[in-house]
């Protein structure tokens, strides 16, 4: 399900219930993840995922803190995005913010795919893994599809998945070290292309496609890809 155009708030931290503003407040830090911009189109063609990591080296969460709400920020007033920014905040009252791409004109020579909002929004077991989908402008819909599977470790690094498909779903493992998606086009079959990735490290452990035939995993499919399938 696509979120547009609404804010959402997850108190996840038992007692803490105090409200904490955004940047100007003097009580967190708030720390944007500065991604290079890239085109939401950049990926090669077929199954293979373009993988990006981006290092956070300053003003990082404690190493025992952990998450303890997270936010959608609405769009603001003629903007012409579908969401705002995105808010994490920790225990020690450290902000991290992951801020929407900058849009760009498209030209008669070069036509841009802007970054529309950040949706789906989970928090890992762990409580220090949090991932997102990011939705970008689609040459063959009128709407936005979400393209990029984010991963925030916190500390350490900024998982970004592009492949090239339609993010259909996503789901953490084992705690958070891994996160499981699948991708396919926006209209046509339903047959999926599902990934199982390392988050540390990005790697690309398993991969299991959709038989075209039953429109549908194949019975020895494996069984992350199969609970995965159960979230339709």
């Amino acid at each position: 399900m696509r979120l547009v155009r609404l804010t959402y708030t997850f108190d996840v931290g038992a007692g803490q219930s105090a409200k904490m503003k955004r940047v100007t407040c003097l009580r967190c830090i708030c720390f944007a993840l500065l991604l290079a911009p890239f085109s939401a189109r950049a990926a090669a063609a077929g199954d293979h995922p373009a993988v990006t990591f981006t290092e956070i080296k300053d003003n990082v969460p404690a190493e025992n803190a952990y998450v303890i709400r997270f936010y959608v920020d609405q769009p603001s007033p003629g903007s012409l995005y579908e969401t705002g920014n995105l808010h994490i905040l920790y225990s020690d009252n450290r902000e991290i913010t992951a801020a929407l791409l900058l849009k760009e004109k498209s030209t008669g020579s070069n036509v841009v795919y802007n970054q529309e909002g950040i949706t789906e929004v989970k928090l890992a077991p762990d409580r220090r893994t949090i991932g997102w989908e990011e939705t970008f402008d689609n040459c063959c819909t009128s709407y936005s599809v979400p393209l990029v599977l984010a991963v925030y470790r916190s500390g350490a690094t900024i998982l970004r998945i592009q492949q090239g498909q339609m993010l259909w779903r996503w789901a953490f493992r084992e705690g958070g070290k891994q996160v499981a998606a699948v991708w396919g086009a926006t209209h046509g079959p339903e047959v999926g292309d599902y990934q199982l990735y390392e988050v540390e490290t990005g790697r690309l452990i398993s991969e299991v496609f959709g038989d075209p035939a039953t429109q549908s995993l194949r019975a020895d499919a494996p069984e992350w890809a199969k609970e995965l399938d159960r979230q339709k």
